[in-house]
């Protein structure tokens, strides 16, 4: 029974051993530092005391026992170093570091020199059980006092991970949570142990070393806080002010800063593992290749504009992870639209400028050299304008621009492009739409408006426009701006000289047969 005891002991300090080899690597993670050594410690305790379960005489057991003191009382300096760096995200300063230490060296000191002051064991003598040499060790004042740093210690490291494990919403798929609950174990059982309820009176605290061990690898290989925790320190991950996500090589959730949990919600400390393209907008994330990108979200039923920007987390030549740095970037887009609009709409009707007009008519006619089909464009002019703006003001004549441009913008179709052409002209581009479609737009557009009633110095004004329409229907590459703007200005001169207040086609000589 004690040989099987003593085997698997040794095999969990030999995993202690590899975890010390694994934080070895770890190199730009100050938290690996304490956290390597705490693991070289528990590995020679462990391995000590397997050893001194093999003893056959009472030489083998000293210096077994000789060995488990360069281990067990850097236990709790070690871990204390490491809960330390944990609670205040920096390294401990040089004294304070050595002030840790000052227990763990004398116990050191004292236990390999215990035969001559016995201020550890008051006495050591061994009992023999099944071929097994069993110690009965009276302790001495020091050892209570070692035991004591020890539960402080780790009574310290148990609530720094439980003040965290509080701060990510008490959720077990952390870090801190892992940490905390393999802490509790070497205590338990060394309680156990002091207060007579060992069997066989054996020392309980490296089982409960290796129930830690336990948790400390689902700590490390689950939750990787050997991989990311220095590194978010460096891009001042709790402070800043852009939204960071931070994944694994496996897209996993690893963290994210509140910022970034205000952009997504579904964003849950519970998550933490979860591969984050089971979510639509997680999924849109991790599909993106370049390294900088912008995304369209909804947020309360309005497009919010967020742009990404992603940095790859390595180690050496190794990919660990990415983090996204996140900004919100509506206003920008907004700024964009606005200065777009005042850029391609008249200030004073809001409706498409000449130049986007332009813009708009050379892409329809692109587009109808390519694929054939209908054009249509219709030039509209305020009859006797310039009577409205001598008799009633030009505050009423720009009254008038504004209500007939709102009024002919009802009477278009979606499709259809509208917009001002200058000073009192009006153009309408209309794709797909044949000569006879043309017409009964513009016929709509000015009899609606012959019955418009504009308000002006508390008189009536009635105006009434006159259209010009011009239509082709032809893919002849001949086709360019020009002549389809001069055939709508001839028709439109066609409609003024025949008595204004009407809608006048274009003529043979600006259509052009397929």
């Amino acid at each position: 029974m004690i040989n099987i005891i003593s085997i698997l002991l040794l095999c969990f300090g030999l995993s202690f051993f590899i975890l010390f080899l694994y934080s070895l690597n770890k190199k730009r993670n100050s938290l690996a530092v304490p956290f390597t050594f705490l693991c070289l410690a528990i590995a020679i305790y462990i391995t000590g005391y397997s050893l001194e379960l093999q003893a056959r005489n009472p030489e083998q057991f000293m210096f077994f026992l000789m060995i488990e003191f360069f281990g067990a009382p850097f236990m709790s300096g070690f871990w204390l170093l490491f809960a330390y760096k944990f609670r205040h995200r920096q390294p401990a300063p040089l004294h304070i570091a050595l002030l840790f230490m000052i227990i763990p060296f004398l116990t050191l000191f004292l236990g390999t020199t215990n035969e001559i002051h016995h201020l550890l064991y008051t006495s050591i003598d061994f009992v023999s059980y099944k071929g097994s040499l069993l110690p009965i060790l009276e302790k001495g004042p020091w050892y209570y006092a070692n035991i004591l740093y020890a539960y402080s210690v780790q009574i310290f490291g148990m609530t720094v991970f439980f003040k965290d494990w509080r701060s990510r919403g008490y959720h077990m798929k952390t870090q801190s949570f892992w940490l905390m609950f393999g802490s509790i174990w070497p205590v338990l059982v060394n309680f156990i142990y002091l207060s007579g309820g060992s069997p066989l009176n054996l020392d309980l605290t490296p089982f409960g070393l290796c129930v830690s061990g336990i948790f400390f690898y689902i700590a490390i290989f689950r939750y990787g806080f050997l991989e990311f925790q220095e590194i978010m320190k460096e891009v001042v991950f709790l402070e800043i002010n852009e939204g960071i996500l931070v994944l694994d090589r496996r897209n996993r959730l690893v963290d994210f800063n509140l910022a970034c949990k205000e952009i997504f919600s579904w964003l849950d400390f519970g998550r933490i593992g979860i591969d984050i393209a089971i979510f639509p907008e997680g999924k849109k994330i991790v599909e993106q290749k370049k390294p900088e990108f912008e995304l369209k979200l909804i947020r309360n039923r309005e497009s919010k504009y967020y742009a990404f920007r992603r940095t790859i987390l390595t180690e050496g030549s190794e990919a660990l992870g990415s983090v996204y740095f996140i900004q919100d970037i509506s206003g920008q887009k907004e700024m964009i639209r606005v200065l777009h609009d005042i850029e391609s709409h008249d200030s004073l009707t809001e409706v498409y400028n000449r130049r986007r007009l332009m813009e708009e008519l050379e892409k329809e006619l692109q587009r109808l050299k390519h694929c054939g089909g209908y054009l249509s464009i219709l030039l509209i002019d305020i009859d006797h304008f310039k009577q409205v703006n001598d008799q009633y003001g030009h505050q009423a004549g720009d009254e008038v621009l504004k209500i007939l441009a709102g009024a002919c913008m009802e009477k278009v179709r979606k499709t259809d492009l509208f917009g001002r052409y200058g000073g009192e002209e009006f153009l309408v581009i209309l794709p797909e739409a044949t000569e006879d479609n043309a017409y009964f737009v513009a016929e709509n557009i000015r009899k609606f408006t012959e019955n418009l009633v504009f308000w002006a110095n508390g008189e009536t004004i009635k105006i009434t426009v006159s259209i010009g329409i011009n239509t082709v229907y032809s893919n002849d590459s001949s086709l360019n701006t020009e002549r389809l703007l001069q055939g709508v200005s001839t028709s439109l001169h066609h409609a003024k000289n025949s008595g204004r207040n009407r809608t006048s086609l274009s003529t043979g000589l600006n259509r052009l047969d397929i």
